[in-house]
């Protein structure tokens, strides 16, 4: 598999959050394209820390398999589609799905039924307003 995609995923993650590296852990399995060397230098050039899970821990990943699992479900992507959809059409429902609605608007259980940027602003917010002693 080839690490230009986790590349440009990375970068795009980068120019749209406001996050510091010192509070920042990705989390991966073991793909290829997450230990090739491009994209370790892109880690270590934004002093990024990286998680791996081990080999068969696939409680690891739960949240990202729920995350597809729902994406799936939501968008009706499964192998019983009536009709097929551009690649385009796909990649418009997508970004609007993740970027308008997951993001934004869903709550999750993991996060304190928050939205994403919810809880990313919760926590910004928290590391940035001043302590307050009576």
């Amino acid at each position: 598999m080839d690490a230009a995609l986790v590349i440009e995923a990375l970068n795009r993650a980068l120019g749209h959050r406001q996050v510091g590296p010192e509070t920042l852990l990705l989390h991966t399995d073991q793909g290829s394209q997450y230990r090739a060397t491009d994209y370790r230098d892109l880690l270590r050039q934004h002093q990024l820390s990286c998680s791996m899970s081990a080999k068969g821990c696939c409680g690891d990943n739960a949240v990202v398999e729920s995350f597809f699992s729902t994406l799936k479900l939501e968008l009706e992507l499964d192998d019983n589609r009536r009709e097929l959809i551009s690649p385009q059409q796909l990649q418009h429902d997508l970004a609007f799905w993740i970027e308008g609605y997951y993001n934004r608007e869903r709550r999750h259980s993991t996060i304190g039924y928050l939205s994403p940027i919810g809880y990313e602003q919760q926590f910004i917010a928290a590391r940035t307003l001043p302590s307050v002693t009576t």
